[in-house]
């Protein structure tokens, strides 16, 4: 007898002993966080939900039973530290993210209410000053206190980006031509504790309907720039500089609007935008991404001691309602990819 048969025998012998496969694993308390902390927003949210099993039951009866998503009886905490020293306690505020403007998505998880811990207090950003530095750090601890359970996470806070091209916070218009050999340069200085940067700029303009000039409509369409741009160095203060083909942004609008000569079209403004994500936040989105190779399988990452999730930080900075130089009306009115879109 072959080994190969022999070990087919002693399997198959093994598995008519007891074939009651048990699929699920002892209970076990699990938090599950989601935070991104941003200097910039004058709110900030925190998602704290439970992971959850019942070998017994339905797992789509749980999830639409909101006792099955929330943890009760939380102890929530936010301790900060300025250069490795606490300065301050902060005890985020329980609230119904539908009270706040803030609507979950529909799906196999009920949707209200949409519970969230709310920080008004200020999140200081990390930054250099003049002879040192100011670095903040952020310690989320999570108790349940009718279990002794306990879950924690921490993150450095992301700094401000400096924009300086194509905007800057002082500049009184934007241009983007679309000719072949014209260019618009991005540039600006990175901000601390930043891994990686998104851009776009959003276009705003305005639809008036001819046969009734009372009916307008704003509409907006972005245009991304930058996409998981790297920073030099998650210290910060580094500059990029590179050059993107203004034909692009026209290309865009080319494809994304439509000719209609029931309709007048006005352009109105840009917001020039910047995403920079925090080190831990990249590698959660890279690790989350999609799977194009033969191995689907990926590592999970988390950075919540004793749970699961995410807690990190971003920086949003936005440059709103930046006018539109008169040059660049004009070649969105005469431009051969948007002259038959009436501006």
């Amino acid at each position: 007898m072959s080994k190969l048969w022999k070990l087919l025998v002693i399997s198959f012998s093994l598995w008519s002993c007891n074939n009651e496969i048990k699929i699920a694993a002892p209970w076990k308390e699990t938090i599950v966080v989601y935070g991104l902390l941003d200097p910039a927003a004058s709110v900030n949210y925190i998602r704290i939900q439970k992971a959850f099993l019942d070998p017994e039951g339905n797992a789509f009866q749980f999830v639409q039973i909101n006792d099955s998503i929330y943890p009760t009886n939380l102890e929530v905490k936010l301790f900060v530290r300025k250069n490795g020293a606490i300065i301050d306690t902060l005890f985020p505020q329980l609230v119904n993210g539908d009270n706040e403007g803030i609507k979950k998505d529909t799906g196999l998880f009920s949707s209200s209410p949409n519970y969230l811990y709310k920080i008004s207090d200020r999140i200081f950003d990390s930054r250099l000053i003049s002879g040192g530095m100011e670095d903040y750090e952020y310690e989320l601890k999570v108790k349940n206190k009718g279990t002794g359970y306990e879950c924690s996470a921490k993150t450095y806070t992301t700094g401000l980006l400096e924009a300086l091209a194509p905007v800057s916070p002082g500049s009184k218009d934007i241009t983007i031509n679309d000719k072949a050999n014209s260019y618009i340069s991005v540039y600006y200085r990175e901000g601390r504790f930043v891994k990686t940067y998104d851009m776009i700029i959003r276009f705003w303009y305005k639809e008036t309907l001819n046969s009734d000039t009372s009916n307008k409509t704003i509409k907006s369409i972005d245009w991304s720039i930058v996409k998981n741009k790297p920073t030099k160095t998650i210290k910060g203060y580094e500059t990029q500089l590179f050059a993107i083909s203004g034909s692009f942004f026209y290309e865009i609008l080319n494809s994304t609007i439509k000719p209609n000569a029931s309709v007048k079209r006005d352009a109105l403004y840009c917001d020039v935008e910047y995403y920079g994500a925090g080190e831990d936040l990249y590698t959660f989105i890279q690790v989350n991404q999609p799977s194009i190779g033969i191995i689907q399988k990926k590592p999970e990452y988390s950075n919540i001691s004793n749970g699961l999730g995410i807690f990190s930080s971003r920086y949003i900075t936005t440059l709103k309602k930046v006018p539109m130089s008169p040059e660049m009306k004009l070649v969105l009115k005469n431009s051969l990819y948007t002259k038959d879109l009436n501006f």
